[in-house]
């Protein structure tokens, strides 16, 4: 035992030592963390307190859903397509599988009555030449079997969209037990300071992609950082300002961002008008809502196709060969993508041989302005690479 602690600390290192099970050794560990004093003595012993906390929690999460999938026999997974994966999420009857059928080529069953929708449905929505894989979620709400395994979806997806019956007077407590739901399962809709998302892969080793500056460590650092965690192969996402802190506190919390908008639908039928000024007004500051009605939809569904593809945080990039034409298909990436990232992204020999770019839209002060490796790009840019 360390002999530098606290009394208190000793005591629960003691008990954390002998604990049995596996929620008791998490429950005695996060006591003991919290109970040894923050400063340069205590620095390795807390680091590696953390991480043996964060292994225990993933631990157990992996039995929770196993013990879930052999109780309830469900599990839901749906191969990622497109530029990314947003989902419909909401009670039964709140007209998701309208939604899903008004904006992609899905033709989901429609009915009209509860849990039409058993299992997830797949459609791809098309917007200024991106696809985007829209989700409908079966119903999460009171009294659903399959409310885990939902929610496990949610964890892995983009973005969310809530869709409510906005003709119902229940249509806030609709939505506060799907976001207590979401915050048992440590999924949270405020959009922290520092985004961070970590993808584990089967192969293929770690990857760090950073749009935002390291404070205080490289790549190299964050790379051991999740090997020392027992991650060997990842994609590691981070968007701002970020400290190799803000790193193992996003692995330690295992809380991720879902980005997110509401939509109100049944805007057609009588009461929603009066129900949807009480939604915007709980959310106001919070989660945009959308009005809609799939009765009557509008003539042009490009703004609510904008406010979705908003979600994914993404730009579009349009290559170009020296001398050739401008390609139909973008490059469909995170904001505050640069010129040296595209390089990078087309092929090594265009990263390795960078000399410059060309580039034409709303990134440059002129069509066709000469730029390094470092300039960001912007929506609906086209870029040249010229090499050594």
């Amino acid at each position: 035992m360390v002999t530098n602690l606290p009394p208190q600390a000793k005591v629960l290192m003691r008990e954390y030592q002998e604990a049995k099970s596996l929620p008791e050794k998490i429950s005695k560990l996060e006591a003991l963390i919290s109970a040894i004093p923050e400063h340069k003595g205590t620095e390795k012993l807390r680091r590696n307190l953390k991480r043996t906390l964060a292994r225990l929690k993933l631990e157990l999460e992996e039995r929770e859903k196993k013990r879930a999938k052999s109780s309830s026999g469900l599990k839901f997974s749906v191969k990622k397509e497109g530029a990314g994966q947003i989902l419909l999420v909401g009670n039964t009857m709140s007209g998701k599988s309208s939604i899903l059928s008004l904006l992609t080529n899905a033709k989901p069953k429609i009915g009209f009555s509860p849990f039409t929708t058993k299992t997830p449905t797949p459609g791809m929505m098309e917007y200024m030449d991106v696809k985007i894989q829209l989700v409908e979620v079966p119903a999460i709400c009171i009294g659903a079997p399959w409310i885990n395994p939902a929610l496990s979806l949610c964890r892995n997806a983009d973005g969310i969209i809530f869709v409510v019956d906005a003709s119902s007077k229940e249509a806030i407590n609709d939505l506060k037990f799907i976001f207590e739901k979401f915050k048992a399962s440590r999924i949270t809709l405020k959009k922290p300071n520092v985004r961070i998302e970590i993808e584990r892969r089967s192969s293929g080793g770690i990857h760090v992609f950073c749009m935002g500056n390291l404070k205080d460590c490289d790549k190299d650092d964050i790379v051991e950082l999740l090997r020392s965690y027992g991650l060997s192969n990842a994609l590691i996402k981070i968007w701002g300002d970020a400290s190799l802190k803000d790193v193992e506190n996003y692995i330690d919390s295992s809380i991720v961002y879902k980005p997110s908008i509401v939509i109100a639908n049944k805007m057609d039928l009588e009461g929603s008008h009066e129900n949807l000024k009480v939604i915007e007004k709980a959310l106001k500051d919070f989660i945009k809502v959308i009005p809609l009605s799939c009765v009557n939809p509008p003539k042009d569904l490009s703004t609510l196709k904008s406010e979705i593809y908003g979600l994914l945080n993404v730009i579009r990039i349009y290559t170009k060969e020296v001398g050739g034409e401008v390609s139909s298909k973008p490059l469909v990436v995170p904001k505050g993508f640069r010129v040296i990232d595209v390089a990078r992204l087309i092929h090594s020999q265009l990263y390795e041989n960078f000399s410059y770019a060309k580039v034409w839209g709303s990134s440059v002060k002129f069509n066709g302005e000469r730029v390094g490796p470092d300039h960001v790009l912007c929506d609906g840019d086209i870029v040249e690479i010229r090499t050594k």
